[in-house]
């Protein structure tokens, strides 16, 4: 059996964390949640990743942000998606600037998600 692409799921809000990454499970990814901008360093520290999916406000404005460059210190062939239900251009511009390879609005598209994920791990490799 191939190996399972790892993602790193980092949002503060418990609804999401609960239902997300069953959903990017139940399409083949194994999935470690984070809730918080530390857990998700630890988690960044401790284990290999394949894609990070991080909300751009996890617990502070911009601090996604943050965990992204930790990803990109650490492993920087890592693909880096941002999520935010509060798109902006400055944060957009923010995220180019830290390599983020997708920036997504929520409620996000499962469907579109993955088929996003796919299409960026399939480039990578």
């Amino acid at each position: 059996m191939p190996l399972r692409n790892r993602i790193l799921f980092v949002d503060d809000e418990p609804n999401i964390r609960l239902t997300l990454p069953p959903v990017l499970e139940q399409h083949g990814f194994k999935v470690k949640a984070a809730g918080t901008v530390s857990e998700a360093l630890r988690e960044i520290s401790a284990s290999r990743f394949d894609v990070l999916i991080s909300d751009l406000n996890v617990e502070q404005s911009g601090d996604g942000l943050r965990v992204v460059g930790a990803m990109r210190e650490k492993q920087p062939d890592c693909i880096a998606i941002i999520l935010t239900g509060f798109p902006g251009f400055e944060s957009a511009v923010e995220a180019l600037r830290s390599r983020v390879d997708d920036y997504v609005v929520k409620p996000v598209d499962v469907e579109t998600l993955v088929s996003s994920i796919r299409k960026k791990l399939a480039t990578k490799n």
